[in-house]
C-alpha cells in the first residue's frame, strides 16, 4: 500500500470515529424530544407510563393500564444508526426514516381482520401470505393496499377508511387483529414536529375507537 493510500485510510478510519459520536449526538437529541412529544401525546389514554432506552436505536413506551378503548399500550420509537455513517447514508439512499412501532391491545377485540400497507416490497410479503383464506384487497388513491378477511372485515375496513387515508402520508404498516396486540401501527417519522405527533396519535385512538364495537 502506498503512503498516500494508507494516509487515505486513516483519514477515512478518523472520519467514522469523529462521526460516530456527532451522530451518536444527534440521534440522543432526536430520540428525546420525538420521546417527549410520543409521551405527552398518550397521557391522555392515561397516566401509568414507564420508558426504556433501546440503547442508541430507541425507546420503548409502555403503559399497563391505558383507559378505554385500550388495555394497555406499547410504543416503541426505533431510530435510524445516525452514529454508522455508511449505514445510515445506505438507509437514506433507501427512503429509510425514523419511525414509530404502536401496539394496542383493546378491551374489546376487532370482529374483523385488517391490514393496510404502502404499495410495494412489504406488501407484496403481506399478500403473498394472505393469499390462502377468506381474505380480499384493493388499492387506495393513496397508494395503499388494503386487505380484509370475510364481511365483518370489509366492515371494519370501511369503518376505518378516513382514519386510514389521514395516516396515509406516514402509515408504513396497520394490522387489526383478533389476537393481542389488536391494533399494530407502524408509521414514519420523517420530519415529524410535535403537532404532527400529537395529530396522528389522536388519529390511532379514533382508529381504535372505530374498530371496537361501542365504536360504532
Amino acid at each position: 500500500m502506498t503512503e498516500i493510500a494508507t494516509q487515505a485510510v486513516i483519514a477515512f478510519c478518523a472520519l467514522l470515529a469523529v462521526w460516530y459520536v456527532v451522530g451518536w449526538q444527534m440521534n440522543r437529541k432526536r430520540g428525546e424530544r420525538l420521546l417527549e412529544w410520543i409521551v405527552h401525546g398518550l397521557r391522555p389514554l392515561g397516566d401509568q407510563i414507564t420508558v426504556s432506552r433501546l440503547g442508541t436505536s430507541g425507546f420503548q413506551v409502555n403503559m399497563g393500564k391505558a383507559l378505554p378503548p385500550f388495555k394497555k399500550i406499547e410504543a416503541t420509537i426505533l431510530l435510524e444508526p445516525r452514529e454508522v455513517l455508511l449505514f445510515w447514508i445506505f438507509n437514506l439512499l433507501r427512503g429509510r426514516a425514523d419511525s414509530l412501532v404502536f401496539k394496542g391491545a383493546l378491551r374489546t377485540s376487532p370482529q374483523g381482520e385488517v391490514e393496510v400497507m404502502k404499495k410495494g416490497r412489504l406488501a407484496k410479503q403481506v399478500l403473498g401470505r394472505l393469499s390462502e383464506g377468506n381474505w380480499t384487497h384493493q388499492e387506495t388513491a393513496s397508494d395503499l393496499m388494503i386487505a380484509c378477511r370475510g364481511k365483518k372485515g370489509q366492515q371494519q375496513a370501511d369503518a376505518i377508511s378516513h382514519l386510514v387515508e389521514g395516516l396515509s402520508p406516514r402509515l408504513l404498516r396497520l394490522s387489526l387483529s383478533k389476537k393481542d396486540p389488536h391494533l399494530l401501527v407502524s408509521l414514519s417519522l420523517a420530519g415529524v414536529d410535535e403537532q404532527s405527533a400529537l395529530l396522528f396519535l389522536s388519529y390511532l385512538k379514533d382508529l381504535a375507537q372505530a374498530i371496537t364495537p361501542s365504536g360504532h
